[in-house]
């Protein structure tokens, strides 16, 4: 039986894809958010040169 169109077997496929998505999204801000802290702790962190490639992507 589907309700508005959405069926038991469209539920088992964009719920887990749904989740992937929204993690995937998480992951991406908490990495971008961590850049301002590259080469800037004071445990691995070192001096770093201007135009030096940044210790980790």
């Amino acid at each position: 039986m589907a309700i508005f169109g959405i069926t038991t077997r469209y539920v088992w496929f964009a719920v887990p894809i749904g989740g992937y998505l929204v993690g995937k999204y998480l992951d991406d801000q908490e990495t971008l958010r961590m850049t301002n802290f590259r080469d800037k702790s004071m445990l691995y962190g070192g001096t770093v040169k201007p135009g030096d490639p940044p210790s980790w992507p």
